[in-house]
């Protein structure tokens, strides 16, 4: 513990010495659940090495990685790491690794990508209108997200007249929060019903063409279903757990359907839902395989292959049932070392500080699993796999992003 305090002390130190060479150069954005978590972690950083996080929707905040632009985040140059709920799809890797800025063998490279998780989240479904308590099994669950029903009263919740009919608002941006609960859908919902959910990030797409219910509400971003469900008497919504977000509102209880208990979400049931199955699985196989196609790189014990990191349950047997984690994506390899320095310390912030993670309502990830991210991906000293960032064996013969 001393030795690891005393190496965060000294990149801290280096840092400090060499902000004003980096500059406000490190440049992120994406999902908008974790946008307050960032903004903290950014605005306390001992240096201005980063920009301000951009808020932009998960899908959006993948493809700026991926093509390295910044155009999404409204800026010039490169894309530096971004956050998301959605996971990178293995398709995604493979074009990257393959004929994307990572791909192998090349000079120009950016180097591997990393995808890892930062906290566990819910995705809590929010409303406003009833003044009791309610909950909602999954068949209730399905009829609301389809549009089957419009009134508290279909529900079985007693509310006053002037506020039986409510609001639905969804997101309308590319969304890792909507995809956690569509990929919930999908799993629950009866496929006889009238919208067969299929897993979309962009929730308008689960819907045939032409207008949605009457009763429907877009907004983009958690920030803005926030602002919409304010502007409305009565109206539901799935939006993230952070304290920004759904001040003001109440938070619905859910019925796991394979345990039959109700739940509310809070971290303590979504560390139980994402627990269920047993103790996380991280890849842990006697060999890292870099290359798509090579024997071995589809393995889920797989350390190399980025999409094995991040852990995906639809349908928790047990727990608060909307669940998954907001992820961070970053390149292993940057041109300036101090932008490495930089986001090693800040990925040691995050995993060794995990009163920050809670005061957002987010669940910590695991003391275990935290050090062994850190381990892998964060130590300069190195790692058997050389995984971690700034690998000199894996950085020295590409320019990396930058």
């Amino acid at each position: 513990m001393r030795l690891r305090l005393a190496r965060t002390a000294a990149i801290a130190t280096l840092l400090l010495h060499c902000g004003a060479a980096l500059g406000e150069a490190i440049a992120s954005g994406g999902a908008t659940l974790p946008l307050p978590l960032y903004q903290e972690a950014i605005a306390n950083f001992p240096t201005q090495a980063f920009l301000p996080y951009v808020a932009t929707g998960g899908t959006a905040g993948l493809r700026a990685f991926l093509l390295n632009s910044g155009d999404a985040f409204g800026r010039t140059g490169p894309v530096h790491w971004v956050g998301s709920e959605a996971a990178l799809t293995p398709a995604q890797i493979t074009d990257y690794l393959v004929q994307g800025w990572g791909r192998q063998v090349d000079p120009a490279s950016h180097g591997p990508l990393i995808q890892i998780p930062v906290a566990y989240v819910p995705i809590t479904i929010s409303y406003k209108g009833p003044s009791v308590p309610i909950t909602l099994s999954s068949h209730q669950l399905c009829a609301i997200f389809s549009g089957a029903v419009d009134r508290w009263s279909q529900l079985g919740v007693t509310v006053s007249p002037s506020l039986d009919a409510f609001k639905l608002v969804y997101r309308a941006d590319g969304s890792g929060t909507t995809g956690l609960l569509t990929r919930h859908l999908r799993t629950v919902c009866e496929t006889s019903g009238p919208v067969r959910f299929v897993g979309k990030d962009v929730f308008r797409e689960e819907f045939p063409p032409g207008p949605l219910p009457s009763h429907f509400v877009e907004a983009n971003g958690d920030g803005g279903a926030a602002a919409a469900m304010a502007g409305n008497v009565s109206a539901i919504t799935y939006i993230g757990p952070d304290p920004a977000y759904i001040a003001g509102l109440k938070q619905a209880w859910l019925v796991n359907a394979r345990d039959g208990v109700a739940y509310l979400p809070t971290p303590a049931n979504v560390i139980a839902a994402m627990e269920s199955t047993g103790a996380p699985a991280l890849p842990d196989g006697p060999a890292v395989v870099r290359g798509p196609g090579a024997p071995g790189w589809s393995s889920p014990n797989n350390p190399g292959n980025p999409a094995n990191w991040v852990r995906i349950l639809p349908d928790p047997p047990r727990g608060y049932p909307i669940v998954g984690s907001t992820n961070l994506v970053l390149s292993q390899c940057y041109t300036d070392t101090l932008a490495t320095d930089a986001m090693r310390l800040f990925l040691k912030r995050l995993y060794d500080e995990p009163s920050v993670i809670s005061r957002h309502q987010l669940a910590p990830l695991p003391a275990t699993m935290r050090a062994r991210l850190l381990a892998t991906f964060v130590n300069p000293a190195g790692t058997l796999a050389r995984l971690n960032l700034g690998n000199p064996t894996v950085c020295g013969d590409v320019a990396g992003r930058g």
